[in-house]
């Protein structure tokens, strides 16, 4: 019975296909322009998705803990990738706010960086 189970486990390598596609998908909208590489946020999410519904499947089918590792480890990468696309994203308004700081010498002067940074954040989010 325990290795009838092993084998339908086993038998589902379609995620780890499915994975390493989405992956290469990540790595050539990397590569496009900066309006279009907004289109690496979609085999993200997909790739999360997949990912949490293996996690799902191995824990249903009580499948062992060294099988998780790989959905896991996914998820892991995910998150770092996420970071790094939010970093990327928000690296202009953060630059100029750090140089305006740099610049200001009085309370006042602080204050209005920030007011100009907030403005900036909610400004590059509603652009098109």
């Amino acid at each position: 019975m325990a290795e009838r189970t092993r084998e339908r486990i086993m038998r589902r390598g379609g995620y780890s296909v499915t994975v390493v596609a989405l992956f290469l998908l990540i790595l050539l909208a990397s590569a496009l322009p900066l309006p279009q590489r907004a289109v690496a946020l979609v085999p993200i999410v997909l790739a999360a998705v997949t990912s949490v519904r293996e996690l799902m499947r191995l824990r249903r089918e009580q499948a062992p803990a060294l099988m998780r590792f790989g959905p896991f480890l996914t998820l892991g990468f995910l998150g770092m990738l996420l970071a790094a696309v939010t970093q990327a994203a928000l690296y202009q308004p953060l630059k100029a706010y750090q140089d305006c700081l740099a610049g200001a010498n009085t309370e006042t002067a602080k204050t209005a960086c920030l007011k100009e940074h907030q403005q900036s954040l909610v400004g590059s989010f509603l652009q098109p």
